[in-house]
């Protein structure tokens, strides 16, 4: 594995965390049959239903920012581990640690696996 920040997949990556602002933007990294997986929640397949989910999310939250820590490009699979900052719509800050497990398909996303707890955003 590589801590490489010009590794090709680790750099799309990177961009999709850091740089992504809209959920049309956001909807474009994944293939037209991507698997998209939140922790232990039900998995989204597809480039539409994983826009639509983003949409309703992007609604739950006011705001989002990825601190990636390390970075690993290894073959097609991209492994990030990220802090990620949640403010809520009632200003609350929550920051939840998080691993990414991207698999790519030239550059587009065929699936991502998040591993986090992501339920501490939701609790009052």
């Amino acid at each position: 594995m590589s801590n490489n920040d010009s590794a090709e997949k680790a750099s799309i990556v990177r961009r999709f965390l850091t740089e992504t602002r809209s959920v049309d933007e956001f909807a474009s990294y994944f293939t037209d049959d991507a698997f998209y997986q939140v922790g232990n929640s039900e998995p989204l397949l597809g480039r539409d239903r994983i826009r639509e989910s983003a949409i309703r999310f992007r609604q739950a939250i006011k705001s989002i920012v990825h601190d990636i820590k390390q970075i690993w490009e290894l073959g097609n699979t991209v492994f990030v581990e990220i802090e990620i900052t949640y403010t809520r719509n009632d200003d609350k800050v929550v920051t939840i640690p998080c691993l990414d497990v991207v698999e790519l398909e030239g550059d587009k996303f065929k699936s991502i696996r998040i591993y986090m707890d992501i339920s501490p955003v939701f609790s009052p």
